[in-house]
């Protein structure tokens, strides 16, 4: 009975996991690379280096670590045997994902802060909103998630039992749930089951609470007022700073859109977490894939999606990033010119010492 039910449970969820599987690569295929572009646009040029643009280079960098993690999870979630990579790595790979979440949530609190002081407190943010504050923020905003995820490193463990090893987080002595057995009396049991329960609870809230919640009803706050402030300088659009408003009303409705972005695509996965916790999906095992799965594919997806909100909503991002394109390809109009002109030694030992020079005559 057990056997044939396992049987039947496995033809319906393969599709669904090679579905999952296809998604999470193409994710991984089409954000790594457009995540560093957005790296090495900011990096490159020097006018793209603005207060903004240093938050959303972090929110980057932890959405490219976020997608990074996709070979691994899908590897550890096609393995019948379990996790294969040992202890350090189940340490680091949860604690990484998890920096990386919190990372996300942060720095899209910190832009919407800063879109709170550009937008509305413009005059009295202007002597503290420098790029070299911006910078340290960024630096203490790092240090404060890797400090939360103290937890989480310190509570990860790797536990083998007899149907495989489980990469998991579980607060308790391990040599209990490891020397578990069929024979185990039903007091050990329930310990066991209850202290499982007990630190899945503890990290699914305190997890929802730093990474979701907080950042997300502090970043509402902040577009809230941003909201009515624009709408009360609708009718002063047309004074001589114009086109300052205009930039600043684009970096804002940027920023609106990761913030939309991510609170739709994560929305679903803490759905699906706190409906586990209250035992919902307890009869529906098919469901309960279904959804979990449709859940993660959102989180890459949000990871994936953010740059391209950088591009199609940031003149400065769509410009910079065809130059960076352009230095990736050989000039043909060069190549031509210097099969029919002499050779220019001057111009030759110019551009050898500095590549990043077109002529002779400019400076980089």
């Amino acid at each position: 009975m057990n056997t044939t039910y396992e049987q039947n449970f496995t033809e319906v969820i393969d599709p669904i996991a090679t579905a999952a599987h296809v998604t999470w690569s193409l994710t991984a295929l089409i954000g790594i690379p457009a995540n560093l572009f957005v790296l090495a646009a900011i990096v490159y040029f020097r006018d793209m280096r603005t207060i903004s643009n240093i938050y959303i280079f972090n929110l980057a960098l932890a959405d490219l670590l976020f997608l990074c993690a996709i070979p691994v999870t899908f590897i550890g979630r096609s393995s019948r045997e379990g996790w294969r990579w040992g202890p350090i790595m189940c340490k680091l790979y949860i604690s990484g994902n998890a920096v990386s979440q919190f990372a996300s949530a942060v720095f899209i609190a910190i832009l919407s802060f800063d879109r709170y002081l550009a937008v509305c407190r413009p005059i009295q943010s202007k002597s503290f909103r420098t790029t070299q504050a911006a910078v340290i923020l960024s630096i203490a905003a790092w240090a404060m998630v890797i400090i939360e995820m103290t937890p989480l490193f310190l509570f990860v463990k790797l536990i083998k039992t007899s149907t495989g090893s489980s990469c998991m987080l579980f607060v308790g002595n391990v040599t209990v749930l490891e020397n578990l057995n069929e024979s185990a009396s039903d007091v050990v049991l329930n310990e066991v089951e209850q202290n499982m329960l007990t630190s899945r609870r503890f990290f699914t809230s305190y997890t929802f609470a730093l990474s979701y919640l907080i950042p997300l009803v502090a970043v509402w706050y902040f577009y809230f007022k941003i909201i009515l402030k624009m709408c009360q300088q609708k009718q002063q659009m047309q004074t001589k700073r114009t086109g300052t408003k205009r930039r600043t009303a684009k970096v804002t409705i940027m920023g609106l859109a990761i913030v939309i972005s991510y609170t739709h695509c994560w929305l679903p996965f803490w759905i699906v977490q706190w409906s586990i916790e209250a035992n919902l999906f307890q009869n529906s095992k098919y469901l309960l894939f279904v959804c979990t799965h449709f859940a993660f594919a959102l989180q890459y997806i949000n990871s994936a999606a953010n740059p391209f909100l950088y591009v199609f909503l940031s003149d400065s991002f769509q410009k910079n990033i065809q130059k960076l394109l352009r230095t990736a390809k050989p000039d043909k109009q060069i190549s031509l010119k210097s099969t029919t002109e002499p050779l220019d030694t001057t111009r030759m030992m110019t551009v050898t010492a500095n590549p990043m020079c077109s002529t002779a005559s400019e400076s980089c």
